[in-house]
């Protein structure tokens, strides 16, 4: 088979004859392949043997041949186009399809399958990197959903039915309210082959301590090799379901010592990290997992930024091939919303009445009015932070405060084109008003943090992964940003801090954001419409809450 290397030698050939045929020197050849005359004449066999050319040489030093370029068949563009797909070569194969995302999907799609040694592999298309995989409170979304492909937890949270299951633990009791005791797998590996210990457990659950979803942990200590205790400073019935939160997986206790861990993390879950760089991230299925083994034995997600350039991005899994059967199509309402956030610090903001004019004048179907069809398209107006939650009802036109500001900034974070959108369609709304609206983009990580004190409001969004109460208050207690801008409203922690100890309803998670909302502090949008395509021939895909699907429960059926 001729090499990806040849091929480009005669594509620079090509593209410097503008004729078919031509009379030529082998030294004018050689000048055109940047190469010695010798180089040359063994170049131009090797084409010609492939049928891409014929050269018909002269007797007699330095007399003209004839070079005659032929088409290239298409059938081997495709075949050399896979094979860069199947070694991984991202960069070369953007140059063979002249570096239009578009066009170099199917052909991932393609790639996906099982090889000729029996090893199932699918590969997805993705728009943006992924450099940070380890488990905190700043995730978004896919880095949620691979933090659970990666790590494991002591409980993890039954997708389908929001159940809480055994994970390390195999069983566990609440000795107290206070007092929760959990009683570890035996022979669990990490993905590097260091057995899981109970000292392992302690440290990643001390290590939370310090976050303010975890602050009623006292301390854990070792029972005996397979037994680990959990000591509150109040009662929490929730503590199942807090620990099913990404940042509660367990971690090698000398992770902090390993190199580059936030890039290539390990764990002890289902998938292990072999590949991750700027455009492409390679899973392969773990050996070793202490539970079923996953049927795929690789994920190999390719980073496109192109994608990002577009409004809409759907996840497509599987190969656009008609004898594999209609492509089938899943789409739901997220379980969060996009928001806008009034910050506290801000001093324009303080006075509730602008917050409250502002809320109706950029509420979501104000708008949805104003941004591009295609993004009409996925979007449907929010009242509350979940679909079912309509508490806030029809907003009431508020009075006309007594001063506008003549400035605000509004901070969001990059690679989400939609909040561009979002952000001309507010500036064109508020500049009726002779408000100039300053749009700021940080880095997720920077934007989640909250440090910037000199930012009006906050344009984000949320998936949650369910939709029980506990969600809204792991968000609410989990992002460092909500703590800065609402720092003067200790009614809100002190609320959250009630239900979770007390389970009192009067301060349920629900009825604090809908305080929130009435008070201008937190504005919902919209609704996203989640989708994702899948081939027949690709079993077993359920999109999730988060857009994606179980890595360990899909399989491709063998073509026989």
């Amino acid at each position: 088979m001729p090499t990806t290397r040849l091929y480009q030698q005669f594509e620079r050939l090509a593209a410097q004859l503008p004729e078919r045929s031509r009379q030529m020197t082998l030294t004018q050849v050689a000048d055109l392949l940047c190469c010695t005359p010798r180089n040359a004449r063994v170049l131009l066999g090797r084409m010609q043997e492939q049928g891409w050319l014929s050269w018909q040489a002269s007797a007699g030093r330095g007399r003209r041949a004839t070079l005659t370029l032929h088409d290239i068949p298409q059938a081997f563009r495709q075949q050399q186009l896979l094979q860069l797909i199947r070694q991984g070569k991202l960069e070369q194969a953007m140059q063979w399809v002249e570096g239009r995302a578009e066009r170099l999907i199917p052909w991932l799609q393609v790639g996906t399958g099982m090889t000729a040694e029996g090893r199932q592999i699918l590969r997805v298309p993705y728009y943006r990197p992924l450099p940070h995989l380890l488990p905190g409170p700043a995730l978004r979304r896919s880095e949620i959903h691979l933090v659970r492909q990666i790590f494991s937890g002591l409980v993890r949270r039954n997708e389908e039915n929001g159940e809480v299951e055994p994970d390390l633990a195999h069983h566990w009791e609440a000795l107290t309210p206070r007092h929760w005791r959990f009683y570890l797998r035996p022979v669990v590996r990490f993905h590097h082959g260091r057995l899981l210990t109970a000292e392992d457990v302690v440290a990643s659950l001390e290590a939370l301590r310090c976050e303010p979803l975890f602050d009623h942990l006292q301390h854990c200590e070792v029972i005996n090799p397979r037994t680990v205790d959990l000591h509150l400073g109040d009662a929490d019935a929730w503590l199942p379901q807090l620990l099913c939160e990404p940042q509660a997986v367990i971690l090698p206790h000398e992770w902090p010592g390993l190199a580059g861990f936030s890039l290539n993390p390990i764990g002890c879950g289902p998938y292990r990290v072999v590949t991750n760089d700027a455009r492409r991230l390679r899973l392969q299925a773990f050996d070793d997992y202490f539970g079923l083994r996953a049927l795929l034995d690789e994920i190999d997600i390719w980073m496109m930024p192109e994608l990002a350039e577009r409004l809409t991005y759907q996840l497509t899994v599987g190969q656009d091939r008609p004898e594999l059967g209609q492509m089938r199509a899943e789409s739901e309402l997220e379980s969060g919303c996009y928001f806008l956030l009034a910050d506290g610090r801000s001093p324009a903001l303080r006075d509730p009445v602008l917050r409250r004019w502002l809320a109706y004048r950029l509420n979501g179907a104000e708008l949805l009015g104003r941004v591009d069809r295609q993004m009409q398209q996925m979007l449907t107006p929010a009242r509350g932070l979940l679909p079912h939650w309509r508490d806030g009802g029809e907003l009431a036109v508020p009075p006309m405060p007594e001063a506008l500001p003549g400035r605000l900034v509004i901070a969001c974070f990059n690679q989400h084109l939609e909040f561009e959108e979002l952000a001309r369609a507010m500036v064109t709304c508020l500049g009726q008003f002779d408000i100039a609206l300053e749009l700021r983009e940080l880095d997720y990580a920077e934007w989640a943090s909250g440090q910037a004190e000199d930012v009006d409001l906050w344009l984000g969004t949320v998936n949650m992964e369910h939709e029980r109460d506990f969600a809204a208050y792991a968000w609410l207690q989990g992002i460092p940003l909500l703590h800065r801008i609402w720092s003067a409203e200790p009614w809100l922690w002190r609320g959250l801090t009630d239900w979770r100890s007390l389970s009192d309803e009067e301060h349920s998670p629900r009825r604090l954001l809908l305080r929130l909302q009435n008070e201008g502090w937190f504005m919902p949008l919209f609704h996203h419409w989640l989708s994702m395509e899948s081939r027949v021939g690709v079993h077993g895909v359920r999109m999730t809450a988060l857009g994606w699907f179980d890595f360990q429960r899909a399989w491709i059926k063998p073509e026989v």
